[in-house]
């Protein structure tokens, strides 16, 4: 059964007020919102005991519609790979989210706002993308009946076009970037009433990536690792981690929450940037640092991240770090997590490899650390990047 629930401001934890058929804080209006459960009569045990399933929708009790309106594709319930030590004694997990049916993370998100979207009566759904999360619109749309446009900038890579267009979704190319992408997406929403799914605007999506977190405490048994590493762009992903390790320790699921770790490239690094000038003006700026990203990882190419609300009070309520790697040091990392560990992964997914390098290197992540690698998606998505 779905916990009851209301969306509440990502900056001020406000009710936020309506405006153009979204609901926004006059304090940040870029904030994207939150939901918030109210679980006064949810506790650990009632909590574990409630799973079923295998799939994302065991965690009912925390998702925002009934499982009911979910697709029949299985979508979550992923492995969390133990790789053993590394030299240096750091013990290395992945969680492997290649396994979704689109093979990326993205699904965990397309699965429950499309639910969401089900449940309030839509049949056409929208998003901006750099590959991933149209893909996973299209695949999922595709199992739930409905129909869906994806808004890709003309440097989204070939595969992942092939695979939205497989799906029978409609593909709309703009001569930009993903930010351009994006307000293209979310002009055509309010224009025509249609469902969007951007990060950024939907706070449901968060919901579904939360999910990867609650699979990782569950499968160590309900301990938290030391560190987990999230690639990071619009910075969506990162906030859904921190929601849901967040989420746990509230229930008492947890003793604590993990340390996070955003991983990003040094073209595409807008919230290292911002997380660094939050440390030192001691708040949470209101909007991010805009950047020029010119980077392999396409999928987390963003200049202007629109969840960077969330990805700051992740990385803050988990003592948590931003790393932007040098471009030269992500073919190396994909290339030693497939040669090493039989992992063939997106760029992206190499740049948290690259990151969690260095931070070992530099004495940050120590001897005995359990460290989580999030694999967001496959080499598959985009099997030759250097040579585009």
């Amino acid at each position: 059964m779905t916990t009851p629930h209301h969306l509440v401001c990502g900056y001020c934890d406000g009710v936020p007020e309506e405006a153009m058929g979204v609901r926004r804080c006059r304090c940040v209006p870029a904030a994207n919102r939150r939901v918030r459960y109210l679980t006064a009569d949810l506790s650990a045990e009632s909590f574990r005991a409630s799973l079923s399933g295998r799939d994302l929708w065991r965690y009912q009790a925390l998702l925002p519609a009934p499982r009911k309106f979910g697709s029949p594709l299985s979508v979550g319930g992923t492995p969390l790979l133990d790789l053993g030590l590394l030299p240096g004694d750091v013990h290395l997990h992945v969680k492997d989210e290649t396994r979704n049916p689109s093979g990326s993370l993205k699904d965990r998100a397309t699965e429950v706002a499309l639910a969401v979207a089900r449940n309030q009566g839509h049949d056409r759904v929208i998003a901006a993308s750099t590959g991933n999360a149209g893909a996973s619109l299209a695949c999922i749309a595709a199992a739930q009946g409905m129909r869906a446009t994806v808004v890709v900038p003309a440097s989204a890579p070939r595969n992942k076009l092939t695979q939205i267009e497989a799906h029978g979704a409609e593909l709309v190319t703009v001569d930009g970037s993903y930010d351009d992408a994006f307000d293209h997406a979310v002009e055509y929403a309010e224009r025509t009433g249609t469902y969007c799914r951007n990060t950024g605007i939907n706070p449901y999506v968060r919901e579904g990536k939360k999910t990867a977190a609650f699979e990782i405490a569950e499968q160590l048994d309900w301990t938290a690792p030391t560190w987990v590493v999230v690639p990071c762009g619009d910075g969506n992903i990162i906030s859904g981690i921190g929601t849901g390790f967040g989420q746990l320790t509230e229930l008492g699921c947890l003793p604590a929450a993990p340390r996070l770790v955003a991983a990003q490239v040094a073209s595409s690094n807008s919230i290292t940037l911002t997380h660094e000038l939050a440390v030192r003006q001691g708040e949470m700026p209101r909007e991010p640092v805009v950047v020029r990203p010119r980077t392999v990882a396409d999928s987390i190419s963003v200049g202007r991240p629109r969840d960077h609300v969330g990805a700051l009070r992740a990385l803050r309520d988990s003592d948590g770090l931003a790393v932007a790697v040098d471009e030269s040091e992500v073919r190396p990392a994909a290339q030693a997590l497939a040669r090493r560990f039989g992992l063939w992964l997106e760029p992206s997914a190499a740049v948290g490899y690259a990151a969690l390098t260095r931070l070992q290197a530099a004495g940050t992540i120590r001897p005995g650390d359990v460290v989580v690698l999030l694999a967001t998606g496959s080499g598959l998505k985009n099997p030759r990047p250097w040579e585009n």
